[in-house]
C-alpha cells in the first residue's frame, strides 16, 4: 500500500448506491510539517495576545483604555494569525495537496468529475479557513480574564469559546456553501457575477444567521413597549444574551418584512427609556437609509474585484489580495463612519439628539462602547466618541 493512502472502502451491498471511496492523504514530510507550523502560530499568537493583555491590564490607563486596547490586541492577533497561516498554506502547497486529493477521491467515489472539483474547492478553502477558526477562539479566550475586568463581562471561557465556535461555525458553512456555488459556474465574469448575487442573498439572509449564531430571544412585553414607537412596521426587534457581547446594537437584513434590531440585554438595564430608544432609532436609521445594502455593495465591489482578478490572473490573486485588502479596508471604514453620521441624526430627529449623546455617554462610562485609539481609527467603523457627543448635543429635537 502506498504511504499515506487509506484503504479502499466499499459502502453495503444492501445501500441503493455502492460506492467505493479513496481517500489519497499526503502525509509527505513538508505537508506535516506545515500542519505543526499552523499549530505553532497558533500558539505563539495565543501565548504573546496573553502576554500583551496582562500588561496592558496591569498598565496605568484605566479601565476604558485598556478595553480598547484589549478589542484592538485581539483584532490584530487574528489579522496577523491569519496572514501568517495562510502564507504557510500557500507556501507549502497543503491547501493544492488537499483539493487535488479530495477531487481525486470525490470523481472516483461518484463518476462526477464535477462533483470531484467542487469537493476540491471546499476542501481547499476549508484548510485555508479551520486555523483562522482556531486562532480566532484561543485569541478570544487569551484575553478573557482582562476583558472580565476591564468591563465587567459576566464572561466565562466557556462561554466565549462557544459564542466563538458558533459565530466562526455560521460564517465557515456560509464560506464553503458559497465556494461550492461559485465552482459550479464557469470561470470568469460569469463567476464574479454568480459571486455577488451569493454575497447579496447571504446578506439578505444575515439576520436569520445571527439568530442561530448568537443567544438570542425575543424581547419581553415591558421591552418592547419600551422601543415599540420607534421600530416601524416591518422591522423586527431581537434581544442578545449579554455574557459575551455587552452593550451592543446592530441592524441586519434589507428585505423588507426581514430586516432586524439587535439589542444586547444590557442596553435594557443601563439606559433609561429614553436613551434606549434613541440607540435604536439609531439601528432603524440605518434601515431606514438602506445603509445595510450600501455596506454590501462596497463589499461587493471589492470582492467582485478579487476574484475577477483571480480568475483572469490566479498567479497574481494572492499578490493583489495583500496590497489591496489595507486600502480597501480603510475605504470601507470611512464609509461605514459616515453612515453612522447619519444615524445618528436619523435617532436626534425620531427621539432627540441628547438622548442618544446621552446614551452614549452611559455605554462609554460603562465600558460597553470602546473607542478605538491611535492608527486603528482608521478601521474604525464609528466616529470618535466625542465628536459624536458634540455634534448630537447641537442638534435640536425631532
Amino acid at each position: 500500500m502506498a504511504p499515506g493512502v487509506i484503504p479502499r472502502f466499499t459502502l453495503p451491498d444492501a445501500l441503493s448506491f455502492p460506492v467505493a471511496l479513496r481517500f489519497p492523504v499526503d502525509l509527505s514530510p513538508p505537508h506535516v510539517a506545515a500542519l505543526a507550523a499552523h499549530a505553532v502560530v497558533v500558539l505563539v499568537v495565543g501565548v504573546a495576545v496573553h502576554r500583551r493583555a496582562r500588561t496592558s491590564y496591569e498598565g496605568p490607563a484605566g479601565d476604558a483604555e485598556t478595553a480598547a486596547e484589549l478589542r484592538g490586541l485581539r483584532h490584530r492577533g487574528v489579522l496577523v494569525g491569519a496572514a501568517v497561516g495562510a502564507l504557510v498554506t500557500f507556501r507549502t502547497g497543503l491547501a493544492r495537496t488537499a483539493q487535488a486529493g479530495a477531487a481525486d477521491a470525490l470523481a472516483d467515489a461518484t463518476g462526477a468529475p464535477t462533483a470531484g472539483a467542487v469537493g476540491g474547492v471546499l476542501v481547499a478553502v476549508a484548510v485555508y479557513a479551520l486555523p483562522v477558526v482556531a486562532l480566532a477562539v484561543v485569541v478570544r479566550l487569551a484575553t478573557v480574564p482582562y476583558r472580565r475586568a476591564a468591563r465587567g463581562f459576566r464572561l466565562r471561557y466557556r462561554d466565549a469559546a462557544a459564542w466563538e465556535l458558533e459565530r466562526d461555525g455560521v460564517g465557515l458553512l456560509g464560506v464553503l456553501l458559497a465556494a461550492g456555488a461559485i465552482a459550479l459556474v464557469p470561470a470568469g465574469w460569469p463567476r464574479v457575477l454568480a459571486a455577488v448575487g451569493l454575497g447579496l442573498v447571504a446578506t439578505a439572509l444575515t439576520p436569520f444567521a445571527l439568530v442561530v449564531a448568537l443567544q438570542t430571544r425575543w424581547p419581553t412585553d415591558d421591552e418592547r413597549a419600551a422601543v415599540g414607537d420607534v421600530l416601524p412596521r416591518g422591522v423586527h426587534l431581537r434581544v442578545v444574551d449579554d455574557r459575551t457581547r455587552l452593550g451592543s446594537a446592530v441592524a441586519a437584513g434589507f428585505v423588507p418584512g426581514a430586516e432586524y434590531v439587535f439589542c444586547t440585554e444590557s442596553l435594557f438595564a443601563v439606559l433609561d427609556d429614553e436613551e434606549l430608544r434613541a440607540v435604536v432609532a439609531h439601528e432603524v436609521g440605518h434601515h431606514e437609509r438602506e445603509h445595510v445594502l450600501l455596506r454590501y455593495s462596497l463589499v461587493a465591489t471589492a470582492a467582485g474585484a478579487a476574484l475577477g482578478v483571480a480568475s483572469v490572473a490566479p498567479e497574481v490573486a494572492l499578490g493583489a489580495l495583500v496590497v489591496g485588502t489595507a486600502p480597501a479596508a480603510v475605504a470601507l471604514a470611512w464609509v461605514v463612519r459616515r453612515t453612522e453620521e447619519q444615524a445618528d441624526a436619523y435617532a436626534a430627529e425620531a427621539v432627540s439628539g441628547a438622548a442618544l449623546a446621552s446614551a452614549l455617554e452611559t455605554l462609554a462610562e460603562n465600558r460597553y462602547v470602546v473607542e478605538a485609539t491611535g492608527p486603528s481609527r482608521l478601521l474604525s467603523y464609528h466616529p470618535p466618541l466625542g465628536e459624536r457627543i458634540t455634534r448630537l448635543r447641537g442638534r435640536p429635537s425631532g
